[in-house]
């Protein structure tokens, strides 16, 4: 692998746990496994690399330098990610392109001082490492007015808004892994595609693969078939390649090490996960303690909280809880005080949310 500029800094002839042997004793390497997908599902059109920065996602943007296909860097800007983040993600980098809603560009070279980003021009920014921040219709705070609701585990609308709704007919690549959770196990495979319809083709085709939740199908063969199905599809159906969908966490900090890859510096304070500040995902004590961490996105939602709950009083719809009465009160029930205080509420705030977006009567 000299030529992709990643060499492994072990030392000694210690193999890589990414190597494993099966039953039979047959190697198996991970990471010459993921090169080998990413350059067999190639696209003529070049690869949509969904990057967030995370641990995850400098992996398999390694990984498709080292096999040395064509990819594009896309980041989606959800507004409320950690500023420590965007500006490693921005660093990592020569130049950013803004892509703006109404289909138009903006571009800017990167600066190592503390002014990170200057305006340029196309022509100045081609050729160099560049990565296109993707900038949403509507901002978080926007998106809980416009909902007049605040997101949940069970209304996850930010996530279709801000992060799943782009790479509409390319071939996009991900660093999700079944290792993050049961869903994902469930739901996603070495390629997963988003339509009903896949399965025909897939029939059609001799590839096998499983039907998932969400109406798509997952495929986690490489072999002439499954490639067909990806051809044939990714153009009209949304089309995921997961190369490191099998790696555990430790996979991903040894590759992570031994390569020497540079990553944000926020898991070395004790951070698990990167994204969205507040996100309800992580369970009631970790959004506390990112709120706790940066305040400035605490005040950003009680003052969206706040619109939002004027949004319902116009629309004449009913409160869920009755700390519904300020933005401060809405942030207490989002992050789970009102459950703490009182156990057997747990159930009824969220059933609602989920029968409210469900019905619809909770989207403007």
């Amino acid at each position: 692998m000299k030529e992709t500029g990643y060499k492994a800094s072990r030392e000694g002839d210690d193999e890589l746990s990414l190597i494993v042997y099966d039953l039979f004793g047959e190697k198996r390497d991970k990471v010459q496994r993921a090169i080998d997908l990413v350059r067999s599902f190639e696209p003529p059109d070049k690869y949509y690399l969904a990057y967030s920065g995370g641990k995850d996602s400098i992996v398999v943007e390694a990984i498709l330098r080292m096999a040395g296909v064509g990819y594009e860097i896309h980041y989606n800007m959800t507004t409320v990610d950690p500023p420590e983040l965007v500006r490693f993600v921005i660093r990592q980098f020569e130049a950013v392109i803004y892509d703006l809603p109404d289909g138009s560009f903006k571009y800017f070279a990167v600066n190592g001082g503390s002014r990170l980003l200057f305006p340029a021009t196309a022509q100045s920014v081609t050729g160099k490492r560049c990565i296109h921040f993707t900038i949403p219709k509507l901002s978080m705070r926007q998106l809980i007015v416009h909902k007049q609701f605040p997101p949940t585990r069970l209304a996850r609308y930010c996530c279709e808004a801000l992060k799943e709704s782009h790479g509409e007919g390319r071939v996009v690549v991900t660093g999700v892994r079944w290792d993050e959770s049961a869903g994902r196990k469930r739901n996603q495979g070495t390629v997963t595609i988003f339509n009903g319809k896949a399965a025909q083709v897939a029939e059609q085709q001799g590839a096998r693969y499983n039907n998932n939740r969400a109406r798509g199908i997952i495929m986690n063969y490489d072999d002439a078939a499954t490639r067909r199905v990806v051809e044939m599809c990714y153009r009209t159906h949304k089309t995921m390649l997961n190369p490191i969908i099998d790696w555990t966490d430790e996979d991903v900090w040894e590759f992570i090490h031994a390569y020497n890859i540079p990553y944000c510096k926020l898991y070395d304070t004790g951070c698990t996960r990167l994204g969205c500040v507040g996100c309800p995902m992580g369970g009631y004590a970790a959004q506390r303690r990112e709120l706790k961490r940066w305040p400035q996105y605490r005040k950003l939602y009680v003052s969206a909280f706040d619109d939002m709950l004027e949004a319902r009083r116009r629309d004449g719809k009913l409160n869920h809880s009755s700390l519904w009465q300020s933005g401060e009160g809405v942030m207490q029930w989002w992050t789970g005080y009102e459950r703490k205080a009182n156990p057997e509420q747990v159930a009824m705030p969220l059933l609602t949310t989920a029968v409210g977006v469900t019905e619809g009567s909770e989207t403007a």
